[in-house]
């Protein structure tokens, strides 16, 4: 016999997962928020450890909730695809999307009913990766990643300027702090994502010389990243654009304007000289217009 959790308790895992809303994904399953918490407490009680990091600015995955999703997700879409290809359903357009997982919670998630409303015939299944896929092997139609977008063999089209700000909990910022300028910022609590001398290259665009090297964290996903800076734990390198909300709300401040340009942005993408389904089209259109539209700003 298969030793495995509940399918219900993982269903409900996997929505969470998916949307970083209990909310959501109560919205997705058709049941109550309430329902949903069960069995999230129910599948960690059983697995023996804790998946998902409950805060009310928003829920962050574990360490065991990150290694459990993405196989997950895998093999729930390919139970879909199997009961699909032998059932008597109406056939849908079936749409998948590689997408960078922050921009898929705080952009794409937000606006992403637009597109299904709109889009009845069309299965969309939202795969998450920085990278942009390998469309060779993978199934994959279009993708949303992180990146310079000089990929070979693909064609990208720029949705999202990559500038990284400096951001914080307000109480982590005193006066001193900013009287003292940007370079005040080499003695405290550091931490980026990405490449060890975005720090060096925020501070020369900050003004401040002799930064080469300076002490930081490296924190490898970009909603811890985030937590940290919530949490008032340090300074985090963030993606000005994908901030914006949490620093309208004053959930974080930024204690100086600089923004640093390393070269990497989010970019739509999709194979050169491919032959594009209708669903993967429509979607292009339905994105670039939302990059431009009113509501185009995170």
């Amino acid at each position: 016999m298969r030793k495995l959790p509940s399918f219900s308790a993982l269903r409900a895992f996997e929505a969470v997962a998916a949307t970083g809303s209990f909310t959501a994904a109560a919205a997705e399953l058709g049941v109550t928020q309430a329902a949903i918490s069960r069995q999230i407490k129910a599948l960690e009680e059983v697995l023996g450890v804790p998946l998902i990091v409950r805060r009310p600015g928003g829920n962050d995955l574990t360490e065991a909730g990150r290694a459990l999703y993405t196989p997950l997700c895998d093999s729930l879409n390919r139970i879909e695809e199997a009961v699909r290809s032998v059932s008597a359903w109406p056939a849908r357009a079936m749409l998948t999307v590689s997408v960078a997982p922050f921009f898929s919670s705080v952009w794409l998630t937000p606006r992403v009913m637009g597109f299904i409303g709109a889009n009845p015939d069309i299965d969309l299944r939202l795969h998450h990766s920085y990278a942009p896929p390998d469309y060779a092997r993978e199934r994959v139609d279009l993708g949303i990643n992180w990146g310079n977008g000089q990929w070979p063999g693909v064609e990208a089209v720029k949705v999202m300027d990559g500038g990284l700000t400096v951001v914080a909990a307000p109480g982590r910022v005193d006066p001193a702090l900013l009287r003292n300028g940007p370079g005040a910022l080499m003695s405290e609590r550091l931490f980026y994502e990405f490449a060890p001398g975005d720090w060096t290259r925020w501070f020369e665009e900050a003004g401040v010389a002799g930064a080469e090297g300076c002490a930081a964290t490296r924190i490898d996903d970009t909603h811890a990243l985030r937590r940290i800076a919530l949490n008032g734990d340090g300074f985090a390198l963030l993606c000005h654009d994908l901030v914006t909300e949490d620093l309208e709300c004053g959930r974080l401040v930024r204690p100086f304007p600089a923004t640093v340009d390393t070269g990497a942005h989010y970019f739509l993408n999709f194979p050169v000289r491919a032959d594009l389904s209708g669903a993967a089209k429509r979607f292009r259109t339905w994105l670039l217009k939302e990059r431009t539209g009113p509501a185009a700003r995170a």
